[in-house]
């Protein structure tokens, strides 16, 4: 079996068929291109950022991949992480690759090579993986990935994003961290995140991961947090692992960070509740999440979402997608197919 992929103004779908392709849908010319993609056969979509996607091998060989140009660039194997089990059970990499990384992020982008593998950037790759949602990076020279340490044992990163130039993680109560990552220091090899804002008791952000997941989403106008609600209906047993699901809610936060004139010092943050995203509109899922300006294919103040929720597909993910529109707080779909895939549903690439 070979895989096809679909790109919809950024959209792909992942599919099982007998053909080696790539099915760009531009919205934007409102056509279909059908483009030969061999080296994403065989191999999990873990993410796109940037321009690349970041897939993984039977082998578990981590790369990056440029869908159009088709250009690969390996990253460090799967088992240099530093936590190799999954959760407190003795299942490794191996057994439980399609959950082990959940997101990948880029610290800039990346620029395809004409000249046999120099690049004009070598930018920081950073991976939250493991059932604990631990948090490492890379570089493209590099043949491990780097542990982030934080101060809490097990961090339970829930989404990552690259801000003017540096890493903030935010993990599952609404504790937003800075990753400190300095190749010229005396602790080179060891990076830490260091927590800069703390969830207030009266503000409703932190995380029930049966109903509700974050993100954070970088921008030109802003550093936004948001927690897409879910409705969920759990099965008795013997089918309790099973889960139907489905996104009834978005709400928004702005992320000011205030920084200091000297370099050493950490930014600070506060958090403010919005309910309108004016002329832009955001793009959220497994792929890393951005915004985009509106345009007569883009409307404005919504939040465009696809099937993100690994741990509850059962026969596929794929079916929880749409446009959640911030005004109206009303849901309605944006792809009229069907694209349900146990491992690889649709995620955005942009």
């Amino acid at each position: 079996m070979k895989s096809t992929t679909a790109i919809m103004n950024g959209m792909i779908i992942e599919k099982v068929q007998s053909l080696e392709l790539v099915v760009y849908i531009v919205l934007q010319q409102e056509k279909t291109y059908d483009v030969e993609l061999p080296e994403a056969s065989g191999r999990l979509i873990l993410g796109t950022n940037k321009g690349w996607l970041v897939t993984l091998g039977r082998d578990l060989q981590i790369s990056l991949l440029h869908p159009l140009l088709r250009q690969e660039i390996p990253l460090p194997h799967m088992g240099t992480f530093l936590h190799q089990h999954y959760a407190m059970s003795p299942i490794s990499p191996e057994d439980a690759s399609e959950e082990f990384i959940l997101r990948v992020a880029m610290s800039c982008k990346l620029h395809p090579s004409k000249n046999n593998g120099m690049y004009s950037s070598n930018p920081i790759v950073m991976a939250i993986y493991g059932a604990r949602r631990y948090l490492a990076y890379a570089r493209l020279t590099d043949k491990v990935w780097t542990e982030v340490f934080f101060p809490i044992m097990a961090p339970f990163i829930e989404d990552i994003a690259c801000y003017k130039g540096k890493f903030y993680a935010l993990n599952g109560r609404g504790d937003l961290f800075v990753c400190d990552i300095d190749d010229n220091s005396e602790t080179q090899g060891r990076a830490k995140g260091t927590k800069i804002f703390s969830r207030p008791t009266d503000l409703d952000i932190g995380i029930n991961y049966d109903n509700s997941r974050t993100y954070l989403v970088e921008s030109e106008f802003g550093f936004w947090l948001v927690v897409r609600e879910f409705k969920a209906k759990y099965f008795k047993a013997p089918h309790r692992a099973r889960v139907k699901y489905r996104t009834c809610n978005f709400t928004l936060w702005k992320m000011e960070l205030k920084y200091s004139d000297h370099p050493s010092e950490l930014p600070s943050c506060t958090c403010i509740p919005e309910n309108n995203l004016g002329d832009q509109a955001l793009f959220i899922g497994r792929a890393t999440c951005l915004s985009l300006p509106s345009s007569q294919y883009i409307r404005p103040n919504c939040i465009y979402f696809t099937d993100d929720t690994e741990v509850s597909f059962h026969k596929g993910g794929g079916h929880d997608m749409g446009i959640f529109n911030m005004e109206t707080h009303t849901i309605e779909p944006f792809f009229q197919g069907k694209s349900i895939h146990p491992i690889s549903p649709p995620l955005w690439y942009i």
